[in-house]
């Protein structure tokens, strides 16, 4: 835990690619953040996992 976490990923860079390469090898459909994401944390992440990302928070939204 001593390398910083990124702003752009809310993980740091190796642990982002080790979360990517794991959804990819697992065929993941969505991986869900407990912390809140920024949009733009989303659209980074949902490209480098290539699937969809959520935050926990997404999960109690109604969309009307």
């Amino acid at each position: 835990m001593t390398t910083p976490f990124s702003r752009r990923t809310l993980l740091s860079s190796g642990k982002a690619r080790e979360v990517a390469d794991a959804c990819r090898a697992s065929g993941v459909d969505v991986a869900v953040f407990a912390n809140p994401l920024t949009e733009h944390q989303r659209a980074v992440l949902n490209d480098m996992f290539d699937c969809l990302v959520i935050s926990s928070e997404d999960l109690f939204t109604q969309h009307r």
